[in-house]
């Protein structure tokens, strides 16, 4: 909500963003099928655990829903570790992810997003110790809601995740590992300031017996906001504070058995004024926007006989929003709507080795969703869903590894889904690693894409979700809200899930001289695209839309990641992706000579040439990071540039795509730079400058504000 609330034409920028399939998935699972029929358990008596003694240079959790070294997991995984974090300087997750390679943050007008292999953020799964985070509001989950300072490491999966994750995981999966007491007593206090008034307040507490251990955490993060356009009422960016606590235990009573109890609690208040003119009139609203989740789940985790694990988790959690607009003039609410959203998950997984060349995952679980909302058909909707999913992890050799995995879906509100999975992994050399998957991903429509209506005051403009837009459309007739109609509302039907398939394939190679390259290509086809289109026209120049299967989209690209560590001290590390997005119904409408844009007064045909693929995404970007680190004296001071080429912001032409150069935002890079400095082994000092040399686009990006100054520190009583 925060920068983009402020913003109208925003908001109205916004609301323009089979057979093949299933025979492939079907043979996916053929072929997991036979793979798991064929794995014979060996005969051989040893201990099973010692199978997995092996260097763990840096262990993951996500990728195989179990522990792994990072070197030994074959679909394209990333981790940034908590020294990352601290020598960033990162106070927001956002900050944190925008400057790695291949992970693109979009803002907008419901927070920031994190883009991955070109998918939007409404299609990556986001995590908090393995359990999803609810409260999704135009698909983003806002990653300026989530503090770093409690997190011990994050683990980003690229691709699609849903054999093992189900839906929301099209994109991939990004799963924030927070931190577990660790020692007998540790307090640590922080605070920073920032331009425009932000600050960031810190304070974390643990304890840690031989048996029990507990830990918890407060973070208090506010802002005066920003004005980037000073004749428009009202902030760019109003002011807000932020609110989050944290808290865990952890009980092991014996080498066997290990209990884990999990809670957060945060809320979010913001003011701000909008403002916009129409017909030499100005007219001003007071926004008023308040937010809150909770969750708690305990885990369970037991070793049986020797080789097998079983795992069980309880989730629950609450989400939701209320948001008042006032008009001033009135004085009076011009609109007032609150949502709620409940979440409760059970699932239980068990973890076997086999023999000395198979590893087998089974699990099982069942997850219930309830919304109340003022927007919601009725005011209240649930759904269930039930899953299963098998992961088998066959070790053919020491160099060669094939992993498949499926899961599958009964939920209330769609048909049965089965989402099959296969990744290889061949270790050529000691130095050299060669990773490829192919696998297929759906994502589920939402309650907002089902059930929420929604008009909106200021714009004019209305949403109606798709299982009541005949009836809704009925309603606007009788009241006179009707002009014309683009579709007949008879064709509507209900929205099916998004289904995509995907490849990956990538070489790692650590070179001499401390020296490692990554590559990974990918592609990504994705099949009953779930878009908002509009159905009618309004009498006063707006739309109401609904969401339809409609598009058929690809992106498609390459991620490259270049590190060199030439001295103790130094270390160099650059990324770089290249995507290329496109609607393949909008390339076959090209193709076919039924494509227009209006130039100088006359019709252009158009070209592919012309057609500039997805809007928000960027053909290039990259990173560069430099660190130097001097342990001795506790000196650490680092130089990123994050790049970004141009990308289309919205239609301004009225033909629904990108297509024209005034549709872009340009091209830039940003400049940031911290310095930290451990005056003693208690207190550590940090410096810092994001956006160095003031890159601003106040109408096309006003989530950017400009040069930012920060100062801080933080106080350990260990």
């Amino acid at each position: 909500m925060r920068a983009g609330s402020s913003n109208i034409q925003a908001s109205r920028n916004s609301t323009h963003e089979g057979n093949s399939l299933r025979s492939y998935g079907l043979s996916l699972t053929l072929v997991a099928a036979l793979l798991l029929a064929v794995a014979p358990a060996s005969a051989r008596q040893t201990d099973p655990d010692s199978l997995w003694e092996v260097e763990m240079r840096e262990v993951v959790v996500t990728a195989t829903k179990g522990p792994r070294s990072i070197r030994n997991v074959p679909v394209p995984t990333q981790v940034l570790t908590a020294q990352m974090i601290r020598e960033q300087g990162a106070s927001r997750l956002a900050d944190l992810l925008a400057e790695h390679p291949g992970l693109v943050v979009t803002n907008g007008l419901f927070g920031s997003g994190i883009q991955l292999q070109g998918f939007d953020a409404a299609y990556t799964l986001i995590l908090v110790d393995g359990d999803p985070i609810i409260g999704r509001e135009g698909g983003v989950i806002d990653l300026d809601r989530l503090p770093v300072g409690d997190i011990e490491r994050i683990e980003i999966v690229r691709g699609p995740s849903s054999s093992l994750y189900g839906s929301e995981a099209l994109a991939g999966v990004v799963n924030i590992i927070t931190k577990r007491p660790a020692y007998s007593f540790d307090a640590e206090g922080g605070m920073r300031y920032e331009t425009h008034g932000t600050t960031d307040l810190n304070l974390s507490l643990e304890s840690r017996t031989r048996t029990l251990g507990s830990r918890f955490s407060v973070n208090r993060f506010g802002s005066q906001g920003y004005d980037l356009v000073p004749d428009v009422p009202g902030l760019t960016a109003p002011s807000f504070t932020d609110l989050a606590t944290g808290a865990s235990l952890d009980y092991d009573p014996t080498d066997r058995t290990s209990l884990r109890l999990t809670g957060r609690w945060a809320q979010m208040d913001q003011r701000s004024t909008i403002g916009f003119s129409e017909q030499a009139q100005i007219f001003t609203f007071d926004e008023e926007y308040h937010r809150w989740d909770w969750n708690v789940g305990p885990v369970w985790e037991q070793k049986l006989v020797p080789g097998t694990r079983l795992t069980t988790r309880l989730f629950a959690a609450g989400s939701g929003n209320s948001y008042t607009l006032l008009n001033r003039d009135l004085a009076e609410s011009s609109e007032r709507t609150d949502f709620a959203q409940w979440y409760r998950k059970g699932e239980s997984q068990l973890d076997a080795v086999v023999g000395l060349k198979h590893f087998l995952t089974l699990g099982a679980g069942y997850i219930t969703e309830t919304v109340e909302a003022d927007r919601v058909e009725g005011g209240r909707r649930s759904n269930r869903n039930g899953y299963g999913y098998a992961q088998h992890q066959w070790f053919v050799s020491d160099a060669f590894q094939i992993h498949t995995s499926a899961r599958l879906d009964w939920h209330s509100e769609y048909a049965t889904r089965l989402s099959p999975k296969v990744a290889l992994l061949w270790n050529m050399a000691e130095s050299l690693r060669i990773r490829a998957s192919v696998g297929s991903g759906f994502k589920a429509p939402t309650f907002q894409q089902l059930y929420m209506d929604f008009t909106n005051p200021v714009a004019g403009y209305s949403v109606v979700g798709s299982s009541d837009i005949v009836g809704a459309l009925a309603d606007f007739e009788a009241l006179g809200q009707i002009s014309s109609y683009l579709t007949d509302p008879a064709a509507f039907a209900a929205i099916r899930p998004e289904s995509s398939v995907a490849f990956n394939a990538g070489i790692e190679w650590d070179l001499p001289g401390r020296t490692n390259l990554q590559v990974n290509v990918f592609r990504n086809e994705v099949k009953d695209l779930i878009e908002h289109q509009p159905v009618a026209a309004k009498p006063n120049g707006q739309y109401v839309f609904t969401y339809v299967n409609l598009q058929r989209i690809y992106t498609q690209g390459l991620e490259a990641e270049f590190t060199w560590r030439p001295l103790d001290r130094w270390s160099l590390s650059t990324g770089y992706q290249w995507l290329d997005a496109r609607d393949q119904d909008v390339l076959g409408q090209i193709d076919a000579g039924s494509l227009y844009k209006r130039v100088n007064n006359r019709d252009y045909r158009l070209t592919r040439g012309d057609y500039g693929g997805l809007f928000n995404r960027s053909r290039h970007s990259g990173s560069i990071r430099l660190t130097y680190r001097n342990e001795p004296k506790g000196y650490t001071a680092n130089l990123r540039v994050v790049y970004r080429s141009r990308y289309g912001f919205g239609d301004l032409n009225g033909n629904l795509i990108l297509d024209d150069v005034q549709e872009y935002v340009p091209g830039h890079a940003l400049v940031n730079a911290t310095v930290s400095d451990r005056l003693n082994d208690r207190v550590t000092a940090q410096f810092g400058v994001k956006n160095v040399f003031d890159v601003t686009y106040p109408t096309l990006v006003p989530s950017l504000p400009g040069r930012l100054l920060y100062a801080g520190f933080t106080l350990s009583l260990r």
